[in-house]
């Protein structure tokens, strides 16, 4: 194994078909413009930024800065990618790789896309102005997404995008502003742990399949809905999660079927608390605190779901969403607690 000193100038891709490199090298980065797409070819290559000054800038002509196809447990790090045509790290039918502390921006397509592959690491990115920040499509599995920000994308933040997308776990990251869901989650057993999700056109959307989880994520400010189920989901537990002035509803079952809403709060938004449709059912609505969510806290339209214990508290005098929302920014907002009415 060695450590190869790579400069601008140098074309990475023959670089690694060469001779010169093998599996388990070290690829350090010299700062500087790189304006080339990287294809990794072989296995276990670790591409890794000297400082911050690495970046790779596709111009507006190249399409994907970083292609691993069919490769496994390569790691790219610490790299400025900007202005490509297409993703900037696509992987195909691959497995284990490291895709950590890059800076991604202004991609057509998507920040980091994988397909068809599974027990892949995304860790501490920063994507903004793509179409999805991360994009799990076609059967990715046991894909880990924790502690990146995606915001501004015209897409999604984060997305498993169809039923055969399970096992991923999305946790500690940050969604903000993207034109639609913060996390859109499909397939079975899938995570959404410790996010803080602001200002998307959706929070998290469950859909396809059964078993997921969600827990301890804060949504506020959302603009259509903010919690979704649908599609006939199965068994998806939702607990401990801080829900708070967002337009719509706050926690939406449309026909979820035999679900679990337990331990959240959720206040001050502008529809239902929580809202049960009518093709819903066997769901266990339990323990949550609702106040001020206008024009019910909880809204049940079928006959078959338990509801138990939960904390209902209507709007104050002088006290609604539009009143209470507004005094405070995202960066005020820690709890719900420090989002109490007031006239």
């Amino acid at each position: 194994m060695a450590i190869i000193n790579v400069t601008p100038l140098v074309d990475i891709t023959e670089l690694i078909l060469s001779n010169r490199v093998n599996e388990g090298d070290v690829l350090l980065l010299e700062e500087g413009i790189y304006f080339q797409s990287v294809a990794v070819l072989k296995n276990y290559i670790r591409i890794v930024a000297k400082g911050p000054g690495v970046i790779f800038d596709g111009r507006g002509t190249l399409l994907d800065a970083f292609l691993l196809p069919d490769v496994v447990g390569v790691g790219i790090e610490g790299i400025t990618i900007r202005h490509y045509r297409a993703s900037g790290v696509l992987i195909e039918f691959g497995l284990g790789h490291r895709i950590v502390n890059n800076k991604i921006h202004n991609m057509l397509e998507h920040g980091i896309e994988v397909v068809s592959s599974r027990s892949n690491l995304i860790w501490k990115n920063e994507i903004s102005y793509c179409y999805d920040g991360v994009l799990l499509i076609e059967g990715s599995t046991n894909n880990w997404v924790i502690d990146n920000v995606a915001a501004r994308c015209y897409g999604d933040g984060f997305e498993s995008f169809l039923a055969p997308d399970s096992n991923n776990a999305f946790i500690s990251n940050k969604a903000i502003r993207n034109r639609n869901n913060g996390i859109e989650m499909y397939g079975s057993n899938n995570l959404a742990y410790n996010n803080t999700l602001i200002d998307n056109g959706l929070g998290i959307i469950i859909s396809q399949e059964r078993d997921s989880v969600v827990i301890g994520n804060k949504i506020k400010g959302t603009i259509i809905g903010t919690h979704f189920i649908f599609e006939e989901y199965t068994n998806c537990f939702v607990g401990g999660n801080t829900i708070v002035c967002n337009r719509e509803k706050g926690i939406e079952s449309n026909n979820g079927q035999f679900g679990m809403i337990i331990d959240n709060e959720i206040s001050y938004n502008g529809d239902s608390g929580i809202l049960l449709g009518e093709e819903s059912s066997g769901n266990l609505v339990m323990n949550n605190k609702l106040i001020c969510n206008v024009p019910e806290n909880i809204t049940d339209r079928s006959t078959n779901n338990n509801i138990i214990n939960n904390i209902d508290k209507p709007c104050e005098p002088c006290e609604s969403p539009s009143v209470v929302c507004d005094v405070f920014s995202e960066e005020e907002y820690n709890s719900i607690d420090e989002i109490k009415g007031r006239c």
